[in-house]
């Protein structure tokens, strides 16, 4: 795949003819930038004043949370785009650190002609708003599942909501006392609930680790058991 289709493949770009986009390309600057295995991209605090675009390679995406003592890590694909919800609103700083994960391909488009190009492009804008509202549209789930007890439905879509919709490689660095302790339930239901999902080949865990192997079934088994 070149270049030029890998652009056209990312989510915010998504049905936009190749004449529109071409007219985009002569407008406005898009800049490429390459990252050797291990560079960082972004990090976590960093003002998002810009739109990056994976068009080649992988990118890891670590978050922290140093009060609890756990590491979220996911790998993102090309083509994609990362922290796009970071973009706009008055607390526009990243929360996590994104570093290449091998050779990386970066499109950069400035902030304030992303926003010229939503406003004369409808489908690019239609795209942005899908991409926030798969954030946006569920605190109020979420609260349900905070004063839930089902542990499966507060595990799953902690998971869900702080992953990429289609990353790979998800790992939670932790403690199980430490897990456990934040989901707030007892450890027999927490470790039940770990061996129903690794039993469903959904995750594999240790006590310092639990890895998410297929995403897709979680949010599935997600849909199936917890919500409603």
């Amino acid at each position: 795949m070149s270049i030029y289709d890998s652009i056209l493949q990312i989510p915010l770009f998504k049905g936009l003819s190749i004449e529109s986009f071409n007219k985009i390309i002569e407008k406005y600057k898009f800049e490429f930038i390459s990252y050797n295995n291990g560079e960082s991209i972004i990090n976590a605090g960093d003002v998002c004043d810009c739109l990056k675009f994976i068009i080649s390679g992988n990118v890891r995406s670590e978050y922290i949370n140093e009060k609890v003592k756990i590491k979220l890590f996911e790998t993102i694909t090309t083509p994609n785009n990362i922290a796009s919800n970071c973009l706009m609103g008055n607390n526009n700083y990243s929360v996590s650190v994104y570093a290449c994960c091998d050779n990386t391909g970066v499109l950069v488009i400035d902030k304030q002609d992303f926003i010229s190009i939503m406003q004369e492009h409808r489908v690019v804008l239609l795209n942005y708003l899908i991409d926030l509202s798969r954030k946006s549209q569920t605190p109020f789930e979420a609260y349900n599942q905070i004063a839930s007890d089902n542990i499966r439905a507060k595990f799953a879509f902690w998971v869900l909501y702080f992953t990429s919709y289609n990353s790979s490689e998800i790992v939670i660095k932790a403690k199980l006392r430490d897990i456990y302790m934040f989901f707030g339930v007892q450890r027999s239901l927490f470790n039940s609930m770990l061996d129903e999902l690794k039993g469903l080949g959904i995750i594999d865990f240790s006590s310092k680790e639990i890895c998410i192997l297929d995403r897709n079934l979680l949010r599935l088994y997600y849909r199936q058991n917890c919500e409603g």
